[in-house]
């Protein structure tokens, strides 16, 4: 009798569950873009988010999955398809595509292990395509995978700039479309923020860079150089890299998801702005 009783009220519990414990971050990440309006583009782009870590797991990935959801349904910028397997990196399958996200995808090369796997990636970006990648995303390629490395602009050599600390930032491009989004041209943000190794100031803009003076670190780089967010070409493609997104915040902060959304649409070609290098600021060189 009181297993029958148990049985008929379990939907009713679970619902009563359900109501009691909503998805916390979902509510963060729907607030954050309750000011985004719709964009009216002529043709909506299709990209494929793929979001499999190979090397270290950031808990932030579900995150970024529920917030790259949330973009594409709250703006209509674009359509997401989601993916853990590089066994969608065929031609046939990319070809319905526009562009690719890397969603902290760490250590790529040990998922995508065959020449043809990573000829289909780089060369879906190398023909025309986009591709956007936020922080593990350039965790990866060297040296095993340079070429990757030299598509999305550098490669992962520690963070002295752990995840708990705040630290100070510049936007080096501020009337570049992408960086709209930041009130100044200079901001304090927390997150967990890269060392590169390959990486080139001359083969892509930097948009957003650590003050390494103010941070109190000096780090590897003899000129003090530590980009954070940056475009690059790729053959014909378009690549866009934000080192923010390891902290869960990140992707329930306004500014930063509008930055985000101006670069996945720049990648796509949907927005336009310029993509050849900056000079380091000067008040980075003289210290």
């Amino acid at each position: 009798m009181i297993i029958r009783l148990f049985a008929s009220l379990l939907p009713f519990l679970l619902f009563s569950l359900a109501l009691a414990d909503p998805d916390d971050e979902l509510q963060k990440i729907e607030t954050a873009l309750s000011e985004f309006g719709v964009v009216n583009a002529p043709k909506v782009p299709k990209i494929l988010v793929y979001s499999k870590s190979s090397g270290f797991a950031h808990k932030s990935i579900p995150t970024g999955v529920k917030a790259l959801r949330a973009m594409a349904e709250k703006t209509k910028a674009f359509e997401t398809e989601f993916s853990s397997s590089v066994e969608d990196f065929t031609s046939a399958k990319l070809r319905k595509f526009d562009g690719i996200i890397f969603n902290n995808t760490t250590r790529v090369e040990k998922a995508f292990i065959t020449n043809e796997q990573r000829k289909e990636l780089l060369n879906f970006i190398r023909q025309g395509k986009g591709f956007a990648g936020f922080h593990g995303a350039s965790d990866a390629g060297m040296p095993k995978w340079p070429e990757y490395t030299k598509m999305i602009g550098g490669c992962f050599d520690g963070h002295p700039w752990n995840a708990g600390g705040t630290w100070p930032f510049t936007v080096e491009d501020p009337a570049h479309p992408l960086c709209q989004s930041f009130s100044s041209s200079t901001f304090s943000f927390s997150d967990e923020i890269y060392q590169y190794k390959g990486y080139n100031r001359s083969d892509l803009r930097v948009l957003i860079s650590l003050d390494s003076n103010r941070s109190g670190i000096a780090g590897k780089s003899q000129t003090r150089d530590y980009p954070v967010s940056w475009v690059k070409t790729f053959g014909k493609g378009r690549v866009f890299y934000s080192n923010f997104g390891h902290n869960k915040a990140s992707w329930w902060t306004p500014f930063l998801l509008e930055h985000f959304l101006a670069g996945i649409r720049w990648s796509v070609g949907e927005l336009d702005g310029p993509m050849e290098s900056l000079p380091l600021p000067a008040q980075v060189k003289t210290k």
